[in-house]
């Protein structure tokens, strides 16, 4: 109800209507939408204002960075290898979030810049540098009949049991196309989110996993054939360029 009265009270002011009220639904007018564009400019410009307040109020501001659930404290690590040292007075919050999930909080302001598995096409109001590229391996306890070979295809492969990451994953998705593409059904024992329990899996020898390369060679006791069909992992940094970046955000970038 207030954001009703305040509606009607603009129109009131303004003397024009902002929106059409058709079965109980507001539809925006023509003179709603010349307004929305020119009040856009004028928010940009108060978010501005406030993040530019807040870098000056802050002498050890805070940046908010998404992660990936499953790769994103390792890309972190790489990520912040030698920044710390050169930058200490910028300290980070961490959310660990879907790359989905990530848009949405670079959209809504809730999150500064995000680390994400890149897929075929982002968000047109994101931006992106990429800070890794990569390919799958497949992974397998040592002591599995494959471990010492340098190379498999996935026709060679398909019948072994696989412990993935979460289903609606980009990884899982790109890695499950591959297969179909080729006519084969992966033999996909569970989904998992997290990646201890992948890692117990594949050390127990009850399956393989696909992690990316950087990744898979930080675990010993694993063993890393790398695919004939190469299948490349990008990993890119996002953030929202409609809105104003702060001192940090630029630095990161």
């Amino acid at each position: 109800p207030s954001i009703s009265m305040a509606i009607k009270d603009l129109e009131k002011e303004f003397g024009i209507v902002l929106f059409h009220r058709e079965n109980k639904q507001l539809k925006i007018s023509q003179e709603g939408m010349y307004v929305y564009e020119r009040i856009k400019d004028i928010l940009n410009r108060i978010n501005a204002l406030e993040v530019q307040m807040a870098d000056i109020g802050n002498q050890q501001s805070r940046l908010c960075l998404g992660i990936p659930n499953f790769t994103g404290m390792h890309l972190f690590s790489i990520l912040m290898d030698n920044f710390q040292h050169e930058y200490p007075d910028i300290s980070f919050e961490v959310k660990q979030c879907s790359s989905t999930m990530a848009f949405k909080m670079l959209d809504n302001g809730s999150c500064d810049v995000a680390i994400i598995v890149e897929p075929d096409k982002i968000p047109v109001n994101l931006e992106k540098r990429r800070v890794l590229s990569s390919e799958f391996v497949y992974c397998v306890n040592s002591e599995h009949p494959l471990a010492g070979v340098k190379e498999v295809s996935l026709s060679e492969i398909h019948n072994e049991p696989l412990i993935l990451n979460q289903e609606e994953s980009f990884m899982t998705k790109q890695l499950k196309k591959r297969f179909y593409d080729k006519g084969l059904v992966p033999n996909i024992l569970l989904y998992a989110v997290q990646l201890p329990l992948i890692k117990k899996f594949v050390y127990s020898g009850k399956a393989g996993t696909f992690l990316s390369k950087e990744l898979a060679e930080t675990f010993p006791d694993i063993a890393t054939i790398s695919l004939k069909e190469k299948i490349p992992v990008n990993f890119s940094l996002v953030w929202n360029k409609d809105r104003s970046r702060s001192r940090n955000s630029r630095v990161l970038i």
